[in-house]
């Protein structure tokens, strides 16, 4: 019997849908009904009575429910216990899109790294680093797509993600929101504006990144431009930032990022080729957001103090 055979049993039981379960696992429906499969062959009954749309716990499944959901959360209390056990508290894991502003990575990075090595519960010392290497804090990154998984499966305790999220499992804070930019070629006639209105876009070819690093904010930005009535919106086959940069060029084509200190997105044109001018207020926003695990933070009262101080650190979002 498998960890992930229990994960999409419970999960498969919350939604009743395979579809809508394989979504907040981050997965495709197949593994998830192979996992159902293989957990009711190893129990020797059926789980779930099978409808057309829809699947509903059988007596057996039933029964079965609350001592999974059990197993599960002795489970992560056994991990995070082992960790105690050793002797100090193992590093909150902070996870991290690379396309979050390394300003805003820094600050995060820096306030849960002003938390003792002392018990969960502990306050933060006052004095907080100036530089986020090192300290309590263990900052992995990677796209959206990789980390919200890996913080469902408790892998992770924290993650700065791209919003919206849509697995009910996780609590958000949002953080900041920032405007993009339209990055053309420094020769372009709009090159010389101080601020554009995606009006002033709609005939003009608009290149994007793949969606499947930020599925949810991607579409969400492809929705607002096709809402503008932005028919020519290209998306590359893959997250090549350079590549993307000399298509740019060499065309007369437009792309959206954020600003040259934003991170490697702007950065790829911080050269004088380029231009890079903001879109006005309101016509496409991105937000940055905090995501945890609420069954983590119930296991690890440090979560919460975090997240606290955080809400804190940015009280203008």
């Amino acid at each position: 019997m498998e960890i992930g055979q229990l994960r999409a049993f419970v999960t498969v039981a919350e939604e009743g849908n395979v579809g809508r379960a394989a979504t907040r696992l981050h997965l495709t429906p197949s593994p998830v009904s192979r996992s159902i499969r293989a957990l009711e062959h190893e129990l020797g009954v059926e789980l779930f009575a099978r409808g057309h749309h829809s699947l509903t716990l059988t007596e057996a499944g039933r029964a079965a429910l609350p001592r999974i959901e059990a197993a599960l959360r002795s489970l992560e209390e056994a991990r995070f216990a082992a960790r105690q056990a050793a002797g100090h508290v193992a590093p909150l894991r902070l996870g991290s899109t690379h396309f979050a502003p390394p300003h805003v990575v820094d600050r995060v990075v820096a306030t849960i790294t002003a938390f003792p090595t002392g018990a969960p519960g502990q306050t933060p010392t006052s004095d907080v680093p100036d530089a986020p290497s090192g300290g309590l804090a263990e900052l992995v990154h990677g796209p959206s797509s990789e980390l919200l998984p890996t913080l469902a499966r408790g892998e992770l305790d924290l993650a700065l993600v791209h919003l919206p999220v849509d697995d009910p499992s996780l609590d958000v804070l949002p953080l900041v929101t920032y405007r993009f930019r339209v990055a053309m070629r420094a020769d372009d006639e709009l090159a010389a504006r101080t601020c554009l209105y995606l009006a002033d876009l709609r005939d003009r070819e608009i290149l994007l990144t793949p969606t499947r690093l930020q599925p949810i904010a991607m579409r969400r930005l492809q929705d607002r431009l096709e809402q503008a009535g932005h028919a020519h919106v290209v998306t590359m086959r893959e997250q090549d930032l350079l590549l993307l940069a000399t298509t740019i060029r060499r065309s007369r084509q437009l792309t959206l990022t954020g600003s040259a200190n934003s991170g490697p997105a702007g950065r790829v044109f911080a050269d004088p080729a380029f231009a890079l001018v903001p879109l006005a207020p309101g016509e496409i926003d991105f937000q940055l957001g905090l995501v945890w695990s609420r069954a983590t933070a119930a296991r690890d009262p440090r979560i919460t103090a975090a997240v606290d101080h955080l809400r804190a650190a940015f009280p203008s979002r």
